[in-house]
Parts: C-alpha cells; structure tokens; sequence
C-alpha cells in the first residue's frame, strides 16, 4: 500500500512537471548556472554551500508567493496596496491636468500624463518613507535574516537587499562609507543587483501599465539571493570583506526634515519621470529610424524586409524557451528580451502590455524582464557609483559588463525558477 502511495505521489510530481512543460525550467537553471561557470573568474573558489543556499532560498521564495494561500494573499495584498496608491497619484494628476487623466476619454490614456506623474508620486512617497526610517527598518530586517544564510558581508548584503527599493545609484549610497574598501566580490555584487532589480517607483509604473504587479514584487525580492548568488559565481570572495559577519552599518538621512524629504524626493522623482520621457521619445524613434534604414536595404536582397525585431526574435527564441516560455510565444518573447537588453526593460515593457501574450507568457516575462541590466546602465553605475566614491572608477569601469551579465542572469534565473510554479 505504501508502495502504491509512493508511486502515486511520483506519478503526480511527474504529470505536475509535464504539465506547460515546466521541467524546462530546469534546463533553465541549468543553463544560466552553467554561463555564469563558464566566466567566473575563479572557478576553484566558488562556494558550492553559497550556490545551494541560494537556489533553495529563491525556490522555496518562489515556493511561498506563488504556490501557497499565506503567500499569496499577503503579496496580493501588497499588490492591492499598490493600486490603491495609484488612485491617490491620480488626484494629483487629476488637479494639474483636469480631463486629460481621464482614460475614458477620446484620446484614451496618455502616458506622459498617466504614467510618468506616478513616478513622481512614488519618488517622494519613499523619501519620505525612508527619512521616517521605515525603509532603513525594512532593509535592516531582510539584511538580518539573508546575511547568515548567504555567508555574505554585511554592507554588501544591504545594498542588495536595498535595491528591491532603490534605484541602481541609490541602494550604494546606504554603504557609502564602505565602498573605498569593498573587495572586487562585494563590488560586483552590489553592481550585479542595481542592475537585476527595479526601483520601487518604476515598479509601481509599470504596474499602472498593466505589468502583474505580483509577479513584479516577487521578481524583486526573488533577485536578492539571485544576484548574490550570480556575482558570487562570477567573481567568488577571495579576500575578507571588512563587514564580514556583521550588520551594523550606518545608514545617514539626507534629508532635514518631513518636507525637505518629499521635496527632495519629488525633485528626484521629477528628474527620473523626465528621463525615461525622453529616453523612450529618443530610442522608439531611433527603433524606427533604424527599422527603417534596415528594411530598406534589405528589401533588395530578401522576400521579407529585416527589422530589429526580428533580429530579437532569432537571437533570443531559444532564450525564452529554456525559461519556460510557451513555444508558441518564443519568438514575441525574444523580441522584448532583445529590446531589455540592447535598450531598456521600459521599452520592452511598454511592448509587452501589447503583445498578444499567453497568461503563463506574461507571468514568466514580468521576472525575466524585471531588471536594469541594459547596456546603458554600465555608464549609468559608472557615473553614479563613480561620484560616491571617485577612487572606485577604475573598479566600476573594469567590472561594468559583468554586472550586465550578472543582472541579465540573474532576472533570466528568476524567471527559470517561477517557471516551475506558474
């Protein structure tokens, strides 16, 4: 009888594995672990304890949100508390721009004026959150419970943990004091996570786009022990980090007082809203200058005019299979990869919501794309990173395409690990 129970518990894993095919996914890890070995730069070094920690603690993450009653409904409930802070954006949207926030509208929604105004809102909602010290609270309590269970050193563990709230330039500067004496390791690992996470205030933007805001919470927290673990594979700890077992790091306000926060937060906000305006103005119309010159040219040589798009959909098909991507949107899905990438993850976001996506495609995709890591983003660290700490320039610059690497590897083994449970 225990026999026969046993061998219908396996029938059910099995048929549970097969079912979407999500045993891809494991291929997935598989593959992404294995780039990752290929260009550490310390093979012998790196801590088979560090990479099983890790995998264990993402899956059983994963596990958690994804799979049971508590974790969903405490991360829907997040994600609802998100939406409700997008109906308070929309008042103060709704005063400075009158019948123009209004969707139902002839003109429908326009993102100038629905989206980057969120991002605003969020900019100084969470300086003021973090002048209070809720977020220094937040960062400290997740630092506290990953720290021994990654083996990492304290300062590095906390920008990383820092990131799921703050921007690439941001999260540093809670350890500014420690970047001078960072090793190569704890370097990269802070670099590797601005570039696999979102801010909190893109993520609420890209929510009111239509992105899963569940999937986008749990790509957030799931990239913490992913990036650690990806960096740590890359370029293993052969030094002793200064903050080694410890915690204890100072994290100093910037601001004077409540209103010296949100202003300063809405200046910030501000400034990123009118960035990624003109970032998106600028490349979807060099996309389609692009597009344009390629199509062509190659009109006179082939059937079917050769666009970036489709250079996306070829290089990144088998990307997006090996993830857990349904076959059937492999080559959609390749295409916004391609565009993460080589652009930005809000352009291939604002393609994404769309595409006409399967609801497992959408799911999988919100992690894989839920990072910084562009091209882009290496000036962006150089330059930000840089100006905390000028003696660290030559480091940033030497490290800048391994923290694209790690980012991109990173989200990709987010998105391998929810495969196995979407």
């Amino acid at each position: 009888m225990e026999k026969f129970l046993l061998g219908e518990k396996m029938q059910n894993i099995i048929n549970y594995f097969l079912e979407y095919n999500r045993f891809i996914g494991l291929i997935g890890i598989i593959a992404v672990l294995s780039i990752a070995f290929l260009f550490s730069k310390h093979k012998r070094k790196i801590s088979i304890k560090l990479i099983f920690s890790a995998l264990l603690f993402q899956g059983l993450l994963a596990y958690f949100i994804l799979k049971t009653d508590c974790g969903l409904k405490i991360f829907s409930k997040i994600a609802d508390g998100f939406k409700a802070l997008y109906e308070f954006s929309n008042e103060g949207v709704a005063f400075v721009f009158g019948k123009l926030a209004d969707t139902q509208g002839p003109w429908g929604m326009v993102f100038a004026i629905k989206v980057l105004p969120v991002i605003i809102f969020f900019g100084a909602l969470l300086s003021l959150l973090y002048h209070i010290g809720l977020v220094q609270i937040l960062v400290k309590c997740f630092a506290f419970i990953i720290r021994p269970i990654m083996g990492t050193s304290g300062a590095e563990t906390l920008s990383v943990v820092a990131n799921s709230m703050l921007g690439q330039t941001e999260a540093p500067l809670l350890v500014k004091n420690y970047i001078m004496r960072m090793t190569d390791s704890e370097m990269l690992t802070v670099m590797s996570s601005g570039m696999a996470h979102l801010s909190g205030a893109l993520l609420a933007a890209y929510g009111i786009m239509g992105v899963p805001v569940l999937h986008l919470l749990s790509a957030s927290i799931m990239a913490i022990p992913g990036a650690m673990l990806i960096a740590k594979i890359l370029i293993p700890e052969t030094e002793e980090p200064e903050t080694l077992g410890s915690c204890k790091v100072s994290m100093e306000r910037q601001s004077k007082n409540a209103l010296d926060a949100i202003a300063l937060g809405t200046t910030d906000g501000l400034k990123l809203a009118v960035n990624v305006g003109a970032m998106l103005v600028a490349f979807i119309s060099l996309v389609a200058l692009i597009n344009y010159l390629m199509g062509a040219i190659s009109g006179y040589f082939l059937a079917e005019p050769v666009t970036l798009s489709t250079i996306f959909a070829k290089l990144f098909y088998w990307v997006a299979y090996v993830i857990g991507i349904p076959i059937q949107d492999c080559s959609k899905a390749g295409v916004l990869l391609g565009e993460k990438l080589v652009i930005n993850e809000f352009f291939a976001y604002s393609h994404f919501v769309q595409f006409d996506l399967l609801a497992r495609t959408q799911a999988i995709l919100t992690y894989a794309l839920a990072g910084f890591s562009n091209f882009s983003s290496i000036g962006i660290q150089i330059g930000g990173i840089g100006a905390i700490c000028p003696n660290k320039r030559d480091t940033l610059i030497k490290l800048g395409f391994y923290a694209l690497l790690g980012g991109t590897l990173t989200n990709l083994l987010n998105a391998a690990i929810a495969s196995l449970f979407i």
